[in-house]
């Protein structure tokens, strides 16, 4: 039997009650789930957290916090300091929730960066925001894929070592199919970081194409090597399918289940 809690993303788009309800009308026909991890994109009020805790009442609850077109390792303060205010206010409401935890991306940085102007930069805002939860909530970063042009995605898995190194307490979700695209050996890091690891986002890819679709699919994901290797260890955290499609989301969940 599985140690670990399994779940799926409720993506929070939008305040429009009926939209949401069809989606965790969704969620609630799919058996034996343990937490559903909340994608906060928008600005809810006070009347929709209670609702979503009415609502959602049978699951643990975690947040994945709002990420597009945010960050804070940009070399512009006001953008950081905007990005950090945001994040602030999801902390807020992610407590509101009686979330376990909150997942944060860093965002970008610009190529000139050397990685220990990135590392310094992402460190002071981060315990910033650690400084603000005051042992509210758990903190994770995570993982990204290797993309990069102008702007740097931060941070890659090999590099969270060396972010260990100054925040000695940080926290990880670690995002399979990101590894996948980048052919990282990410069963040696979670070995290595169990301890760490408190959500792990799960969906097939393909080294250097695409992405987030489902462990019933071809792809780079041995899914039940995986499964197996989580009990192995004893992992105990959450494990969170981040799959787009309502097919893909019934039939990976039964290849995890079985």
């Amino acid at each position: 039997m599985n140690k670990f809690s399994l779940g799926v993303f409720l993506d929070v788009f939008t305040n429009d009650k009926i939209e949401l309800q069809s989606k965790i009308d969704f969620i609630k026909s799919i058996p034996n789930l343990g937490h559903i991890e909340i994608l906060l994109e928008v600005d809810i009020p006070p009347e929709t957290i209670n609702w979503l805790n009415e609502q959602l009442s049978g699951y643990q609850i975690i947040v994945h916090g709002p990420f597009m077109c945010l960050g804070f390792i940009s070399v512009h303060d006001q953008i950081n300091q905007t990005s950090l205010d945001i994040y602030k206010k999801s902390i807020d409401k992610s407590i509101n929730l009686q979330a376990k935890l909150i997942t944060i991306h860093a965002g970008k940085h610009p190529f000139y960066l050397d990685s220990q102007q990135v590392i310094e930069l992402f460190s002071k805002n981060f315990n910033e925001l650690v400084n603000y939860a005051n042992n509210q909530i758990i903190l994770t970063i995570e993982n990204m894929p290797r993309k990069s042009d102008a702007q740097v995605h931060f941070p890659l898995l090999d590099g969270l070592d060396n972010i260990a190194q100054i925040i000695t307490n940080i926290n990880y979700t670690i995002d399979i199919g990101h590894c996948l695209e980048n052919g990282e050996d990410y069963y040696k890091f979670i070995q290595e970081n169990k301890n760490r690891i408190k959500n792990i986002h799960l969906h097939n890819a393909i080294k250097n194409g695409k992405s987030h679709f489902g462990l019933q699919l071809p792809g780079g994901l041995d899914t039940k090597k995986f499964v197996n290797f989580l009990n192995e260890i004893d992992y105990q955290g959450f494990l969170t399918l981040e799959v787009l499609t309502n097919e893909d989301k019934v039939k990976s969940i039964k290849l995890i289940q079985n």
